[in-house]
């Protein structure tokens, strides 16, 4: 029984990768929790570090197992669709900027008035904003043309929605697979997320609170990673979604007096932070029934 049950597991790589990544993922995580003193900070380090390269890591294993032999759904090539490629490239950094702007609307005692990029960059430093507005537009433009980040989340995105998405909509459906798809990819972040990764520890409830409030994002993100990567037939415009997520992400906290990310923002991982990208997600997903699937 359960050599037909592992024979089963290996004949289906879309249940097979959610295993072994996650199954590194949370190994690490329980070793970095376990292990005391500097061996268990190496751990985490490694966890962190290699976050992105661990999906395609579990790729390269499932394939090999399962010997597929199936072409990646992933091109350089974005400029042949420019339309798509300015929407990812542009529209995040923009609802993410716009979900900064109402959450220093709600809360205007923490907008600090200077960029203190000495924190973001391990140093010190800081930066008066004069005019927000020429700010932002700025940071929005240099997220959309960051391509060494965006690259560096192809690692990811060549995992969960390249390889692993096309298996999951072939068997459930794209709305149920996209959100399948998205909802693995939310487990894997828990166990950086424990850790008070991308959260601050202090946020009421923590670390539970902040692991559930990463789920909603992944959920979020998911589902716009994957509506890019399903009309497209390409995973690239995914990872430049993620890479200007990750980069101006990181942006509004810094421009906070108390420079923490709550449950509520400053960042996109916050719910006041993300609900542009909430409200735009859902759009998304509702029109996911009527779009062309372009993966292999």
């Amino acid at each position: 029984m359960k050599r037909l049950k592992l024979r089963a597991l290996v004949q289906r790589p879309e249940l097979l990768f959610p295993v072994i990544v996650l199954g590194i993922c949370y190994s690490l995580g329980f070793l970095a929790d376990r292990i005391p003193g500097q061996a268990g900070v190496i751990v985490y380090e490694i966890l962190q570090k290699g976050f992105t390269a661990l999906p395609v890591l579990a790729v390269l294993i499932t394939r090999k197992i399962t010997r597929d032999t199936k072409p990646w759904n992933f091109s350089f090539k974005v400029w042949k669709q420019p339309g798509l490629w300015l929407l990812c490239a542009v529209g995040p950094g923009v609802l993410t900027a716009l979900g900064a702007v109402l959450y220093f609307c709600v809360f205007p005692q923490e907008y600090s008035g200077s960029f203190h990029y000495g924190a973001l960059l391990g140093m010190t430093g800081e930066m008066p904003i004069s005019s927000p507005l020429p700010f932002a537009l700025t940071t929005i433009l240099l997220a959309a043309v960051f391509l060494p980040l965006q690259i560096l989340e192809l690692g990811e995105e060549l995992g969960w929605r390249g390889y692993l998405l096309p298996k999951q909509i072939q068997r459930f459906g794209l709305r149920k697979g996209v959100l399948l798809n998205s909802l693995l990819w939310g487990f894997g972040h828990l166990p950086l997320i424990y850790f008070g990764f991308n959260y601050s520890l202090d946020n009421p409830l923590a670390p539970w609170s902040n692991l559930a409030m990463m789920m909603l994002v992944c959920l979020v993100f998911g589902i716009l990673c994957g509506a890019a990567t399903i009309v497209s037939g390409n995973c690239m415009f995914a990872a430049i979604i993620h890479g200007v997520f990750n980069l101006i992400g990181e942006v509004p906290v810094f421009l906070s007096v108390s420079q923490r990310n709550t449950l509520l923002g400053p960042n996109p991982t916050g719910l006041l932070g993300m609900l542009w990208l909430l409200v735009s997600a859902l759009f998304v997903f509702v029109c996911l029934k009527s779009v062309k699937n372009r993966l292999k």
